[in-house]
């Protein structure tokens, strides 16, 4: 790409369009934003452009004279031959020309633009594509406005902590809810497994407290009063949790400690790993005529591996003790072939949806890597079943 993104000073400077028609029309409205010292040379002129009080208007077929002084130029004529002839002759004298008719061979390119109280963002195609720049500046307008916005109410957010959930680990599946605070946030509290550059973009303070087994790089009391201590000191702070804070995540426990506290809290919800792992890994939780309830549990502890009363159990964060779940499974008379899926890194690029039975779990001949969900239920195996209902 040899065209050069930047942003040039227009005090004091005069610029040209040559042509009168609706292409000259169409530039001008971005021009006038920026200069009131625009000549348009045209032997017809649309209304639109005659009634703009910015505009000089010259009646006139196009001559060379026609763009001296000038400091930039838009060739919008409907002839490629004298649009030609404008940048040729703007070429002789040193001033840049664009060309609306053939962007390569311009001296500079028209960005599409994003303005703000506080700034202006160009956004310029490496290929001339009009259509998808325009598409990608309107997108980025409306997220920039929506910033501003929420930024001008940070001060009602000081001294309040959100609990967000980030959801099982993909920043695509993170809420735009969450995204937002994350932009505003004075500091930034996150867990384990989380994208550590997705996080770098947000200019707030990070601190990991994450907990992996044997390894809690702070526990859940020093979680609690950073937060408070935090909070308590004017920031915005968020607590950025993996899945959902509700859902094995501790939430519960940090908003009663720091409501106790007089801190205010907010839960924003985040896509639980067990949902992602099933969306993702293709095993429906329910499944009409398989499955209609679904149970959650955790294999930390021996009072997680009881069997619920439910046609579908999803267990978090127990790889090393899946062998032992399916083992109970077994003892509770389930058939060897009760089926099992194994959904690792649910949502990240190296995921892994392993499919087998409580038996060869129980048997160590299938090994359960973390982190991992597991889910025990026939809708596993919810495509084997409906062709031999067929």
């Amino acid at each position: 790409m040899s065209f050069l993104p930047i942003s040039l000073n227009l005090a004091g400077k005069k610029i040209g369009l040559i042509g009168g028609g609706q292409v000259a029309a169409q530039k001008l409205k971005s021009l006038v934003r920026y200069s009131s010292n625009i000549c348009v040379v045209a032997p017809e002129i649309v209304p639109e452009i005659e009634a703009n009080p910015a505009v000089q208007c010259i009646r006139e077929t196009y001559q060379p004279k026609h763009i001296d002084g000038l400091f930039l130029v838009f060739a919008c004529t409907d002839s490629p031959e004298v649009n030609a002839q404008i940048q040729a002759d703007c070429e002789s004298r040193g001033i840049l020309c664009n060309r609306t008719d053939d962007a390569a061979v311009s001296g500079f390119h028209s960005s599409a633009l994003i303005e703000t109280d506080d700034f202006v963002a160009a956004i310029n195609s490496k290929n001339k594509e009009v259509k998808k720049t325009v598409l990608l500046s309107q997108e980025i307008e409306h997220f920039i406005r929506e910033r501003e916005q929420l930024l001008k109410q940070k001060e009602q957010l000081a001294g309040k902590v959100y609990l967000v959930g980030f959801g099982p680990g993909n920043p695509n599946l993170l809420s735009r809810r969450g995204e937002q605070l994350l932009f505003q946030a004075d500091i930034i509290f996150y867990d384990d497994l989380l994208d550590h550059e997705f996080l770098a973009r947000y200019r707030g303070e990070k601190h990991y407290v994450g907990k992996r087994r044997g390894n809690h790089s702070k526990e859940q009391d020093e979680i609690n009063e950073v937060l408070y201590q935090a909070a308590q000191s004017g920031k915005m702070v968020v607590r950025l949790k993996g899945g959902d804070p509700l859902i094995f995540g501790r939430g519960s426990e940090e908003r009663f400690y720091l409501e106790e506290r007089g801190i205010l809290v907010e839960f924003v919800p985040g896509i639980s790993s067990a949902i992602a792992a099933a969306s993702l890994g293709n095993i429906p939780l329910t499944h009409r005529g398989i499955a209609s309830s679904v149970s959650f549990g955790t294999a930390h502890g021996k009072s997680s591996y009881k069997i619920p009363n439910s046609d579908t159990a999803v267990y978090y964060m127990g790889a090393s003790h899946m062998h032992e779940i399916a083992t109970n499974y077994l003892e509770q008379g389930y058939p060897d072939d009760y089926p099992v899926g194994l959904v690792y890194k649910a949502s990240f690029p190296d995921q892994e949806v392993t499919r087998t039975t409580i038996g060869r779990l129980s048997r160590r001949e299938i090994v359960a890597k973390s982190p991992v969900i597991g889910i025990f239920g026939n809708t596993v195996n919810y495509g084997e079943i409906l062709k031999m209902k067929k």
